[in-house]
This record gives C-alpha cells, sequence and structure tokens, in this order.
C-alpha cells in the first residue's frame, strides 16, 4: 500500500475515532408524538437522548398516518411520551404491539386539562411537562440526573420570563384564530381566543357573519393563521374587521419561541 493509500486511510480513522467521542453511545431513545415535544425532551436530555418523532413537521397530528419506517423505528425506542392529540387515541394500540416493552408516558393524563389537547403552548402547563420528563429522564439514567437537573432548571427560568413578559406587554383582550390551537396560551394570560373551526368543521356564512360581530365588538386587533390549517376565513374576517394576520405554527419545535412568537404579536 503507498503512502497516498495509507495517509487516506489514517485519516478516515481519526474521523471514526472522533465520531465515537462526539457521539453519545449510551443514549435514550426516546419517541414523541409531535415536534414540540422533542423540543422540550431535547431541551432537558441534550445530546443524552435520541429522539424520534412521529408526526413529521408540515403534517397534522389529526390527520396523519405513519409508514412503515416509522413504526419499525418504534422497536429502538424505550419510552414514548404522548400528547393526547388524535394520533396517540389512533395508534398507541399499535405501538404496544410492536414494542411491548416501551414506557408509555402520558403527558395529557399527567396534567389536568379540559378536552382540548394543546397543552404545550401555555407556559404554566410546560413547566409540568418538563418536569415529567425530568423525571422520566433521571429513572432511567440515574448516572445522568445533574446534567438533567442543570438543564431542566435553565428551561423553566427561560419559561418564568416569558410569563413575566407576558403578563408586562400583552395589552390585546382577544385574539381571532382559525383552529383552538392556542387555547391555554389564551387561559394563562387572561385573554379570550375566539375560533373559528366549530366542531372541527370550517365556518357557515352564518357563523362566519356571527363571528364578524363578535370581532368588532371585542375590538379584535389581531388574526392568528396556522400553516397546517386553512386561511382563507381568518383571512377574510381579518378584511371585514381591519386586524392584523400574523403567521405562527402551533407545532414549531421550539415551543418557547412559539410562546414568544404569541406575545409579541398581542403586544
Amino acid at each position: 500500500m503507498n503512502a497516498k493509500k495509507l495517509k487516506v486511510k489514517s485519516e478516515k480513522l481519526k474521523i471514526l475515532l472522533i465520531m465515537l467521542f462526539v457521539t453519545p453511545l449510551f443514549a435514550l431513545n426516546i419517541s414523541v408524538t409531535i415536534l414540540p415535544q422533542k423540543g422540550v425532551v431535547k431541551a432537558i436530555g441534550g445530546d443524552k437522548v435520541n429522539v424520534n418523532v412521529m408526526v413529521p413537521p408540515g403534517n397534522s397530528p389529526a390527520t396523519y398516518a405513519p409508514d412503515f419506517k416509522q413504526l419499525k423505528a418504534l422497536k429502538n425506542s424505550q419510552i414514548y411520551f404522548t400528547i393526547g392529540v388524535p394520533f396517540d387515541k389512533k395508534y398507541i394500540e399499535k405501538i404496544k404491539e410492536i414494542n411491548p416493552q416501551i414506557k408509555i408516558i402520558d403527558f395529557g393524563k399527567l396534567i389536568k386539562r379540559d378536552s382540548n389537547p394543546h397543552i404545550w403552548l401555555s407556559p404554566a402547563l410546560l413547566m409540568l411537562q418538563a418536569k415529567t420528563v425530568l423525571d422520566t429522564l433521571i429513572q432511567n439514567d440515574p448516572k445522568n440526573k445533574a446534567f438533567y437537573l442543570k438543564n431542566y432548571q435553565t428551561f423553566v427560568s427561560k419559561l418564568s420570563n416569558l410569563e413575566k413578559k407576558g403578563f408586562l406587554t400583552i395589552k390585546q383582550k382577544a385574539f381571532l384564530t382559525f383552529h383552538p390551537s392556542f387555547h391555554y396560551f389564551a387561559k394563562d394570560f387572561l385573554i379570550k381566543e375566539i375560533a373559528l373551526q366549530k366542531e372541527g368543521k370550517s365556518p357557515s356564512f352564518a357563523y362566519l357573519a356571527k363571528i364578524i360581530k363578535l370581532a368588532k365588538k371585542e375590538n379584535i386587533k389581531t388574526v392568528i393563521i396556522s400553516p397546517e390549517f386553512p386561511t382563507k376565513y381568518a383571512k377574510i374576517v381579518a378584511g371585514k374587521i381591519g386586524a392584523d394576520v400574523v403567521t405562527i405554527s402551533p407545532l414549531n419545535e421550539n415551543p418557547l419561541k412559539t410562546i414568544n412568537s404569541l406575545i409579541e404579536a398581542l403586544k
């Protein structure tokens, strides 16, 4: 073997060794339903966890069906965090069949809430979810307790600052959206969310007229649209009442960023 080939082989070996040291060999394999859950788990677990998301970006957890490759990936997961969206109700038994050893942790059951599943956009409820992640990670990987605890404290501190910012800066009393994704955010900050979607269906013309009348009465200045849902009706109402239209996805990976975007939109 000539010197050039030996050098190439040596470089490849160096890269492999670096990857072995950089990539955690014994990381916990965790599956979650939606992207915001990954944001919370990674914020606390850092490089000690690998996170598999079942509903990919741009898809609705109400309608998405996992492919074979995704279901197969569940076999490697030790923990699954559900959150109470329709996907969970439809596929949880299938997940248990694929991996009978997987530990199912249900955020929804651990948190007292009503039937609306969007609990990741409330600072108060997000703190409870973060605590659930912390406890689960420590239980399954006690040797890294200090690491998880430090990350948890940082995450909760950021949430507390966002909560203070919200109470200090939100001036609007109500806002309008298509799907009631921001229900718990509104409850946290004592404001009203008015949703155009009624019982999962698009509004009728009669209901639309009723909403326009209510929006004028409430002096609504902001209409929030989300790329995961139809925007036509929200834009019609915004045009009729002269409100600003702001695009915010409830399914962004970083729920802190989403909460901050909502606060900024309602200043």
